[in-house]
C-alpha cells in the first residue's frame, strides 16, 4: 500500500497516511480533527554520472 502525505487545512499540520490507490478516504487532522487534504510530498533526486545533457547521449559519427 503506498504511502500519502496529507496537509490540515485549518492548521496546516503534514502527516502521512497509508491507504490503497484507489480508496478516496476522508482522512482527518491528527492534531485538530479538522479535514485533511492529500498534498504532494518533497523528494529528492540525485543524478549521478553522464547522460543527462543532449550532447552526452548521441555521438558524434552521426553528425552529417
Amino acid at each position: 500500500m503506498p504511502i500519502y502525505r496529507y496537509t490540515c487545512e485549518n492548521c496546516n499540520h503534514e502527516f502521512t497516511v497509508m491507504h490503497g490507490m484507489n480508496e478516496e478516504p476522508e482522512i482527518l487532522c491528527e492534531k485538530c480533527g479538522e479535514k485533511a487534504k492529500r498534498s504532494i510530498g518533497k523528494i529528492g533526486i540525485s543524478f549521478k554520472g553522464s547522460g543527462y545533457y543532449i550532447t552526452d547521449s548521441k555521438s558524434s559519427d552521426n553528425k552529417k
